[in-house]
């Protein structure tokens, strides 16, 4: 044979080992984010998971979940302007609350 295909040869099969070693370093810094991601998200998830199952039993509170006052009140205020307007296509008027 040549040297110049066993050199040839040679440098291709070093470039391919070294493309493996940087993929697999690359998989393996991947795997590792993953973990951390992983512990970090299992935190909350066990906080969450011990509220849903405390929350009913009276630990926290009346067994209802909390309202928001200002979701309630824009909730409130829209009932009140569909009333007008359902009072407003059916009768012709509007309704004073």
């Amino acid at each position: 044979m040549d040297t110049k295909t066993i050199l040839s040869l040679g440098i291709g099969l070093v470039v391919q080992a070294a493309g493996i070693v940087w993929w697999a370093s690359k998989l393996q810094s991947e795997v590792q984010h993953n973990d951390f991601q992983i512990q970090m998200i299992a935190k909350d998830v066990s906080e969450n998971s011990e509220f849903v199952k405390l929350w009913p039993a009276g630990k926290w509170g009346s067994g209802s979940l909390p309202s928001d006052v200002r979701q309630d009140l824009k909730i409130g205020m829209l009932e009140m302007d569909m009333d007008k307007v359902m009072s407003k296509l059916y009768n012709g008027v509007p309704k004073e609350p």
